[in-house]
């Protein structure tokens, strides 16, 4: 009898710790979402918001969704509170006038994300050198950013982490 309750206690122990790997999409180190996030980051160098604001209207949704993920949240939005494109591009609009970025590089290469049951996405890393326009300062800020996209290969929103308490004085 011991040896049988032994034997039920090894499979049982077996049983829940092994667990079958399960397919949720797959991962591309390049293509068309990929491309649409570099481009779009290129866009940025030019430190122009109409130009920036053109090349999101270009490749998103009506209603294109912004999450500030550090800098933007609280008890009901853990990931940020969701802003629209004209209230993302009024907070750059801030940090443009006191700022300029003087150069944008990927950091290793962004995944995309291509999932079974939701929509796209492509995480990427970036490092930003901006410059302080009254002191000529300047200095790197890292950024992580996810993209979304639909069915319709348009952009649905875009989630960052960036901290500007860490822009150059």
């Amino acid at each position: 009898m011991r040896l049988f309750v032994t034997i039920l206690l090894i499979i049982f122990s077996i049983k829940s710790f092994s667990q079958e790997k399960e397919n949720n999409g797959t991962i591309y180190k390049n293509g068309p979402y990929v491309e649409a996030v570099r481009n779009l980051m290129n866009v940025y160098k030019t430190n122009n918001i109409k130009k920036i604001k053109k090349a999101y209207e270009k490749i998103s949704v009506d209603k294109l969704v912004f999450r500030d993920a550090l800098n933007n949240m609280d008890e009901k939005n853990p990931l940020g509170k969701k802003m629209d494109l004209d209230q993302e591009m009024e907070n750059m609009s801030e940090i443009f006038s006191t700022h300029e970025i003087i150069s944008i590089k990927e950091l290793g290469y962004p995944d995309h994300f291509d999932y079974k049951e939701a929509n796209d996405l492509v995480i990427s890393w970036w490092q930003f050198t901006w410059r302080n326009k009254l002191s000529g300062s300047q200095g790197p800020i890292h950024l992580m950013l996810g993209h979304f996209f639909d069915d319709n290969h348009k952009m649905t929103g875009e989630t960052y982490y960036f901290n500007p308490s860490t822009l150059p004085k």
